[in-house]
């Protein structure tokens, strides 16, 4: 557990097993290669080969050392996300997005390999005995986002201007390369084989999906009317994915846990810069200004949010 003003940290090198060392260097080495923004992404090889990272997949019959119950929370929270994008994709179909045939084409598959990450993510946790009731899923669901108000006035841009879609590829491109950083902070963090693999298969996924996101808003900022719409938008709407959905706390929890030390704000700096790279956004430093404002917080906010897991038979 993590107790009240205490700071994470890595271990140190000289300390970690040869195999976490080695997942230690690769995920700092891959984090410099999250995509390459500049590749056009290529739809029909996308579709053709798209298909779902599914629990079966998976060696389950050694699932490896217990995790801390920090990390059984961030997997908790991924799951919950991950779950949670039919509802996304819900409200994004009741605005003009619906008209493109590129986007739809996507999304068609994109929610189905999401709901499948939701489901490793929920066959991992049974592995680490935490008991996962599919009631959540529903609760959540029925649960008004706080940003309802906000997509009310997604649909209605939508209808008013041209340049919507690049609001959402931007927003989908942030996402995306959020919950793939979120992912291999999490595998470094934990160092668990079982995990590492699992995680491994899904960023593959998410990586996709950013590239195709990252490349879509690439070419929708080119017009100025697109740029000044998205980057006002983003200036005062974006929040880190799905803090609107399981709310800031939860989303400082996760944080604390994952970006905490200079690792995690690299990772952080590394994510900002990526997005920096599109038309408008030359200014984007919001994730990592993000943790700066939540170090500032008094400790207890910072460190004493809920309980963790606890025990040998663990509910998420």
């Amino acid at each position: 557990m993590v107790n009240a003003g205490q700071v994470l940290q890595y271990p140190k090198l000289e300390a970690l097993k040869s195999d976490c060392l080695f997942q230690f260097v690769i995920t700092i080495v891959d984090s410099l290669h999250i995509e390459n923004p500049t590749q056009e992404f290529d739809l029909d090889r996308y579709l053709s080969l798209a298909g779902a990272t599914r629990p079966e997949a998976f060696d389950w019959s050694a699932p490896g050392p217990s995790l801390d119950d920090d990390a059984l929370y961030c997997l908790g929270y991924m799951m919950d996300i991950e779950s949670h994008t039919i509802i996304y994709m819900r409200e994004l179909l009741s605005t003009s997005v619906v008209e493109d045939v590129t986007i739809t084409s996507f999304l068609s598959c994109w929610v189905y390999e999401e709901f499948f990450h939701s489901q490793v993510l929920k066959r991992f946790l049974q592995s680490q005995a935490v008991a996962v009731d599919d009631r959540r899923f529903a609760a959540l669901r029925r649960h008004k986002p706080t940003d309802y108000h906000l997509q009310k006035l997604a649909r209605l841009l939508s209808r008013i201007t041209r340049h919507f879609p690049a609001v959402h590829m931007t927003f989908g491109a942030i996402n995306e390369l959020s919950t793939l950083t979120g992912y291999r902070a999490l595998a470094a963090r934990t160092c668990h084989p079982l995990l590492r693999t699992v995680l491994a298969r899904i960023v593959k996924d998410e990586r996709r999906h950013f590239s195709f996101y990252f490349n879509q808003a690439r070419r929708r900022l080119i017009h100025p009317a697109a740029r000044f719409l998205t980057a006002a938008l983003v200036r005062h709407f974006w929040t880190p994915v799905g803090s609107r959905v399981r709310g800031d706390a939860d989303m400082r929890r996760i944080c604390a846990y994952l970006f905490d030390d200079q690792y995690g704000e690299r990772r952080l700096a590394e994510h900002d810069s990526m997005i920096a790279r599109l038309p408008g956004l030359e200014w984007f430093d919001l994730a990592s200004r993000y943790i700066l404002k939540r170090k500032a917080e008094p400790k207890q906010l910072r460190f004493g949010l809920r309980g963790g897991f606890s025990g040998a038979a663990h509910r998420c």
